[in-house]
């Protein structure tokens, strides 16, 4: 369904790192009269639809964009399906998440929503986040330890880059491994590989110590 032509138009823009999904996310939008689709750097949008790094990296970061009068709503567009790293993205602050076989009817209702500020998950995307809340969730700095520890730095390395005390890593480690149902740091890295908290290449590998 399209809006009429003197609608308001919902201004969004395309983020993802492919450029073969982002031509057909912009065609499929320009092919109804409710969207406006533009580059964030033209004016301040309603809704970016990416990729789920580059989406990821949007909503953790500590302070927005300058000059933007409001941050957009973010859309997420993946193959990336498992549970926690849905759940990740809408604890993040993600406000829509399709995996990329969505319809185009599903992508133009995902993009109302979340432009209107409500949430949108797809039936699959919900599915799978509901297969997680019996699992026990890692805090925000519990999963800053798992990242590090999966780039095989150990408690002291891991307290000196958070700026805490090495026993207080221990605890954190501790507890994950609990959550996590493993009692080697390799079984939990493994696990938490397998459950989608962390992407296998580790990109936290190449981050300098302090001195």
């Amino acid at each position: 369904m399209t809006a009429p032509a003197h609608a308001l138009r919902i201004k969004v823009s395309i983020a993802h790192h492919d450029p073969y999904v982002a031509t057909g996310i912009a065609a499929l939008l320009r092919s109804s009269t409710d969207f406006t689709v533009q580059p964030e750097s033209l004016d301040e949008v309603d809704v970016v639809v990416t990729d789920y790094s580059t989406g990821m990296l949007r909503a953790t970061a500590t302070a927005p964009r300058r000059g933007a009068a409001k941050a957009a709503s973010l859309l997420i567009v993946s193959e990336q399906d498992r549970g926690w790293q849905i759940r990740r993205a809408v604890d993040a602050g993600v406000r829509g998440y399709l995996l990329q076989d969505c319809s185009a009817n599903e992508l133009a209702d995902a993009v109302r929503c979340v432009a209107g500020g409500r949430r949108y998950l797809s039936r699959s995307a919900a599915d799978r986040v509901l297969d997680t809340l019996v699992q026990s969730v890692p805090t925000a700095r519990e999963f800053e330890v798992l990242q590090h520890m999966a780039c095989g730095l150990g408690n002291k390395n891991i307290g000196r880059l958070l700026g805490i005390s090495e026993g207080t890593v221990k605890t954190h480690v501790k507890t994950i491994l609990a959550k996590l149902g493993e009692q080697t740091r390799t079984g939990a890295i493994t696990e938490a590989i397998r459950r989608g908290l962390l992407d296998a290449r580790h990109p936290l590998a190449d981050v300098p110590l302090s001195a």
